[in-house]
């Protein structure tokens, strides 16, 4: 779940019902997905009760209505926050597929039927559906802007919210990337696609999972059994 509209989907998917839900600020709010959740691959909420951060897509409008530091009214703010989010969720519904929605769509089922390459097909399938869809933004940005690396480094801390991307000083088009993930057949895939997707093939990446390479002066990088020498 990223949206708050998703949220209310995969609710009523489950058998609830979208009145029962009760939309409140987040208290700790990520700046990468609108819905806060404990585990990002939840199906849909684990109760009526949805944290979200407002400010993720709807700063311009809940900027100042919501502003952290009034205390006044506090339970009537809570109340107009869970009105306002229903409101705002319901136009969302309502507008149907935008046109990049449209492009995303059209992208996908030319990489499905092949046109991509059979490799590139194969390990699309390696994606949970709402990556997917934060792939074909940043991908659609890239063919806009030309920005290779604006548009990795995007996609990356979507998918790997403890990602760290260096570019090496001493050789041109070489990066290291630390994902913070556990090394798999599965991620070593994943990591190659995102890497030809969007890097021009001069672009040398060497991928790092579990353990970080050491970094000198950098005492976290380190530890004795918890680093890469490289």
């Amino acid at each position: 779940m990223n949206y708050a509209w998703e949220a209310v989907l995969m609710a009523e998917k489950e058998g609830g019902k979208r009145d029962k839900l009760r939309f409140v600020e987040a208290s700790v709010a990520s700046p990468y997905i609108e819905v806060s959740v404990v585990d990002l691959n939840a199906e849909s909420p684990e109760e009526d009760e949805v944290e979200i951060n407002p400010f993720y897509r709807l700063g311009d409008v809940f900027g100042r209505l919501f502003d952290r530091d009034v205390e006044d009214l506090k339970k009537t703010r809570e109340i107009l926050f869970d009105v306002c989010m229903h409101y705002m969720v319901q136009l969302d519904l309502r507008e149907g597929l935008s046109k990049e929605d449209y492009y995303y769509s059209l992208a996908e089922e030319d990489m499905k039927n092949g046109r991509y390459g059979e490799i590139a097909r194969m390990r699309l399938g390696l994606f949970f559906t709402k990556e997917r869809k934060e792939i074909w933004r940043a991908y659609l940005g890239l063919l806009k802007t030309g920005d290779y690396l604006g548009e990795f480094r995007r996609i990356m801390v979507r998918l790997y919210p403890r990602v760290f991307i260096y570019e090496n000083n001493e050789k041109q088009y070489e990066l290291l990337v630390y994902l913070g993930k556990e090394e798999t057949e599965k991620e070593r895939e994943r990591a190659e696609f995102l890497k030809e997707m969007f890097l021009p093939v001069q672009e040398k990446v060497y991928f790092f999972y579990e353990n970080h390479f050491g970094i000198i002066g950098v005492d976290e990088t380190m530890v004795i059994g918890e680093m890469v020498v490289f």
